[in-house]
């Protein structure tokens, strides 16, 4: 190989390498953008709900409050990176709190008791079948579900989640909507509690061009009190500026 050819087959090389380089880059560059997006907008979210969230920190798990003594009604989990939701849970160590819990405890027994007597009378039928035709049928246990409506209730009483979309349909400036919570029966005749929601939609009234942030969809599930407050509270106008 001649020198010349010999040249050409560096540059060449250079230029491969190049290209590989900048491939492998771009990802880890988008990613490190969409993480800083994430990061910016749900500091702006968590401050524009702050007014309707004068409550204590909770630790890590979201168990018990970070001071480990705060009887206030309610926790709001601390924000880890990458996180898309708020989470804020009735505090244990309030005394209302455990009222209720202790009430809907002995609701969500009645329900499992009921729920085992059935799931024993299933099984002396499978047994039975069993032994009659030699082939053997599965049986129902008792499960998360059966701890009824108390149950459900009590679990959609004690939380409300706020999870936060980028980039959804939505009309411009800030509109609402509510879905109250409610109870249905299912295929099998058994009533199922479907735990209230709300949505707030932000956008810009033309859309954004090329990649940035033109809309926000904030969905409210939970403890309908407290969610009225933050749609009452909150700082909605405050995340429009976000919108670019």
């Amino acid at each position: 190989m001649n020198k010349v050819h010999r040249v050409r087959r560096v540059h060449t090389v250079r230029k491969v390498l190049a290209v590989l380089v900048l491939a492998a880059s771009a990802p880890a560059s988008a990613q490190a953008q969409d993480d800083a997006l994430v990061a910016r907008v749900m500091t702006a979210v968590r401050a524009a709900v702050a007014p309707a969230l004068p409550f204590p920190a909770s630790d890590e798990l979201g168990s018990l409050p970070a001071d480990g003594k705060a009887s206030d009604p309610w926790l709001v989990k601390p924000l880890q990176p990458g996180d898309r939701t708020i989470e804020v849970l009735a505090n244990p160590l309030n005394e209302a709190h455990q009222r209720r819990a202790t009430k809907a405890m002995a609701q969500i027994e009645e329900s499992i008791e009921a729920a085992q007597r059935r799931a024993d009378i299933q099984y002396e039928r499978a047994v039975a079948e069993a032994r009659r035709t030699g082939r053997s049928q599965e049986v129902d246990g008792v499960t998360l579900s059966d701890e009824g409506l108390a149950g459900a209730k009590i679990d959609a009483e004690s939380h409300v989640t706020i999870e936060v979309l980028f980039n959804q349909p939505a009309s411009g400036g800030v509109t609402m909507s509510s879905t109250p919570a409610s109870v249905s029966r299912d295929d099998n005749g058994v009533e199922r509690f479907r735990e209230g929601q709300s949505t707030v939609s932000l956008g810009r009234t033309q859309p954004a061009s090329g990649a940035g942030l033109s809309s926000l969809v904030i969905t409210l599930r939970g403890n309908e009190g407290l969610i009225a407050d933050l749609l009452k509270k909150s700082n909605w106008n405050s995340l429009l500026e976000l919108l670019k």
